[in-house]
């Protein structure tokens, strides 16, 4: 008989590496820094909503740590040299399962888009002749994309203070960290500090409302002009969605559409309190004077083309009158010629 001390080998073997896969303070310390430091995106993993990053952003987010050379203590077993000894620390993370690495599935734009970009490639090889005229066009195209690109960058930042990229991923076989656009999807999720002080304040608060009874008359009567001004700033709110809209649609009406006016456009957005009142306007010109100077360009073209046709159409019609005309003269001295034989013929009977 074996003793109930003994201890099978097999359950030695996994405590032994769960102890290896369990992280150090040390590194939980440096896992939440980047977890709640790194610049965070949300992708869609298994039909499931899951936030990452990107491995050249969170290197960059640990060498400006306090883990990083000439910021570390020297008695501290983490010390960020350089960018490669970030991606073989992260290695770490992946093998205690802290998050792995996934692989970007590419949509059908991005798939047209590259498309065309080979078959602009290959027309700009093939045109070898009109090298200088295709350079000064995609110049032309090039910067007016770029200011495109400005216009929309300047919107979003008014929008929306920052607003993060949306992936949809695969599972990635290869394991590892690489210094680059790689993505990684955190398994580790620890609850941050704020959302202990929060339910701290809402625990509080709802203690306060239970003691209304024994408040004195001061509060009372604070809280009842506080809660008339939160009701009236309410109002104001909703008075000011129901204006702006108002004065949109009679904007648009009298333009017929060409002309969008919002006041304060983010009033309605996803924000915060201070930045749902900035801008104070916007105005947006449909279609935009970039495009409205190609539809005139276009437009000319047309007319162009149609007066070229209606004139080719015309000399044609010139020139089967005039064929059909010389057709007539023949005919005519044909005839002619006839009457004169039969004339003669009969003078000479």
């Amino acid at each position: 008989m074996e003793d109930d001390d003994d201890i099978d080998p097999k359950w030695e073997k996994l405590a032994e590496k769960k102890e290896e896969q369990a992280c150090t303070k040390e590194e939980y310390a440096v896992a939440k820094y980047l977890r709640f430091n790194a610049p965070a995106h949300t992708g869609k993993l298994a039909g499931m909503t899951v936030k990452c990053f990107i491995a050249s952003q969170a290197i960059d987010c640990l060498l400006d740590s306090k883990w990083a050379k000439g910021k570390a203590n020297p008695d501290s077993d983490i010390i960020f040299t350089d960018r490669k000894s970030v991606a073989q620390f992260l290695n770490r993370y992946i093998q205690k399962g802290l998050f792995h690495r996934a692989d970007k599935v590419e949509s059908r734009r991005e798939k047209e888009r590259k498309k065309k970009k080979k078959e602009e490639e290959e027309k700009a090889k093939k045109s070898t002749k009109k090298v200088g005229k295709t350079e000064k066009t995609e110049k032309t195209e090039e910067e007016k994309t770029e200011k495109v690109e400005e216009k929309k960058v300047v919107d979003k930042k008014t929008s929306n203070a920052v607003k993060l990229k949306k992936f949809k991923l695969n599972m990635s076989e290869d394991q590892r960290v690489v210094d680059g656009s790689s993505i990684y999807v955190w398994i580790y999720d620890p609850i941050h500090p704020k959302t202990f002080f929060i339910g701290f304040l809402m625990l509080i608060g709802a203690i306060a409302l239970c003691l209304f009874p024994l408040w004195p008359d001061w509060m009372r009567i604070a809280v009842y002009y506080a809660s008339l001004a939160g009701a009236s700033f309410v109002g104001f709110m909703l008075v000011l969605i129901v204006l702006r809209v108002i004065i949109f649609s009679i904007i648009w009406t009298l333009t017929l559409g060409k002309h969008h006016l919002w006041i304060f456009p983010n009033l309605t957005e996803d924000v915060g309190v201070l930045e749902s009142f900035k801008p104070l306007y916007k105005h947006d010109k449909y279609p935009p004077p970039e495009i409205e100077e190609e539809m005139k360009k276009e437009k000319k073209k047309k007319e162009e083309d149609e007066v070229k046709e209606e004139e080719e159409v015309s000399e044609n019609e010139e020139e089967e009158e005039e064929k059909n005309e010389d057709f007539e003269m023949v005919e005519d001295k044909n005839e002619n010629t006839n009457d004169e034989d039969r004339t003669g013929e009969s003078a000479e009977d």
